[in-house]
């Protein structure tokens, strides 16, 4: 029952986020042949430079391109935020949950499942954006510029001596992947959990849940503060830091990179915890649909 309700929330965000990522993607090859990436390489400046109307018309083109791209960058992250919002707040706290809470799930699965879905339709619009600003990058330098740097024995040798050197990068990549994951997560339900809890009240329920999001926010930014605070005062801490000194500098900053990673994400899944189970119970227990 999970599967399927993750392949209905799917379906629903899908059809929403796909065409604005055509619209991405045809805009950015748009401006790779005559917006930034014409503006960039001057391609068209020698072929214009005898024709007034003409050069007049592709400084237009180049223009109206360039806004076109960033618009619809900025929509695109927008739109991102309005569809995880607006699915999970029609979806479980407005009139569509009286049907969602009938279904035989238990609430964790509908909150997991719209988690899960937000989360990886956030990942795909960042990932048209890289996508994107590639196209961007081989309308500017040209196709054969891009893939000879990338080919490049003198780059390869560079990351290989770089790699070498730290036995340990393959565990740091799994580490930033996980963190990536988990604090990606923690964002979608520090909303829901905000969410949540403005639903509590009775009236004006989406201005709470702003409240809610923005006390949130600065309770555990005064965590975080006085946490600094506290382990920069235990000698143990202290005398991890002189030893990290004495260590090689690769050594020392793999081995400083695993304790960072490995602390955001110890910290970050106690966040995702709290947020999670949090929302779980208001639901649970006292749910107001009315």
């Amino acid at each position: 029952m999970f599967g399927k309700l993750c392949k209905y929330e799917f379906k629903s965000i899908v059809r929403t986020l796909v065409p604005i990522y055509l619209a991405v993607i045809a805009i950015s090859i748009l401006n790779a042949f005559m917006g930034i990436g014409s503006l960039a390489n001057g391609y068209y400046d020698g072929l214009m430079s005898g024709l007034s109307f003409g050069r007049g018309l592709l400084n237009l083109i180049q223009t109206i391109s360039v806004i076109a791209y960033f618009g619809v960058l900025v929509a695109l992250s927008v739109l991102t935020l309005i569809i995880v919002i607006q699915r999970f707040y029609k979806g479980l706290l407005c009139d569509e949950g009286y049907l969602m809470f009938t279904l035989p799930v238990k609430p964790w699965q509908l909150i997991a499942a719209k988690g899960l879905v937000a989360f990886v339709m956030s990942m795909a619009s960042f990932l048209t954006a890289l996508v994107s600003i590639f196209i961007l990058v081989l309308g500017s330098v040209g196709p054969a510029k891009v893939f000879a740097a990338l080919a490049d024995p003198k780059i390869w040798t560079v990351i290989n001596r770089g790699i070498s050197q730290v036995p340990s990068w393959p565990l740091l990549v799994f580490e930033l992947i996980i963190l990536v994951i988990v604090s990606g997560l923690v964002k979608l339900y520090h909303m829901y959990f905000s969410m949540a809890l403005g639903h509590l009240t009775n009236r004006h329920r989406i201005m709470m849940s702003v409240v809610a999001f923005i006390g949130i926010s600065m309770l555990f930014s005064f965590v975080n503060g006085l946490a600094m605070i506290i382990m920069g005062n235990i000698p143990s801490f202290k005398s991890l830091f002189n030893v990290i000194e004495t260590m090689p500098d690769t050594q020392g900053i793999a081995f400083a990179m695993h304790l960072a990673f490995i602390g955001s994400i110890v910290y970050s899944a106690i966040q995702l915890a709290i947020f999670f189970f949090g929302t779980e119970r208001i639901l649970s227990k006292r749910l107001n649909l009315e």
